[in-house]
């Protein structure tokens, strides 16, 4: 049996979260660099709302709505692991708001320590692609 560190099943469900073919562009990096901030100033439940106004899938979807969706199933999946995954957003929301503190601290956790490798992996594929730099400096590691 292979024992993964928490640090590389984060990087992984984040690759696995990046559009298909890593292309990041300035917009969407953005995006996923603002969703640990979000987190932190409006919480998870609040967070993970907004991040399913934004999704969509299927031939009409942009670019940014799938990222939007696959963000959010990739988030539904960090904050239920072990156990059964709600079917739909609204059930997820209830459940977060069920939640004891304890588990919606760690909820929370999971969530903040995801987005932050989500942002690290979106700015790496968009320096790759050869994004400027511009503003690295503001950088939410």
């Amino acid at each position: 049996m292979t024992v993964l560190r928490i640090d590389q099943g984060m990087a992984v469900a984040a690759a696995r979260a990046l559009p298909g073919n890593f292309e990041v562009d300035k917009e969407l990096r953005a995006r996923y660099r603002q969703l640990r901030a979000m987190l932190r100033g409006a919480g998870l439940a609040a967070t993970y709302a907004y991040i399913v106004s934004k999704a969509k899938t299927g031939p009409d979807a942009d670019k940014l709505a799938r990222a939007y969706a696959a963000a959010e199933q990739a988030i539904r999946k960090r904050i239920f692991a072990g156990g059964a995954l709600p079917g739909s957003a609204r059930e997820v929301l209830t459940k977060l708001g069920e939640m004891n503190a304890v588990d919606y601290a760690r909820a929370s956790a999971e969530v903040s320590a995801f987005a932050g490798w989500l942002s690290r992996l979106a700015d790496a594929a968009w320096q790759e692609a050869g994004g400027d730099g511009a503003g690295d400096g503001d950088r939410d590691a």
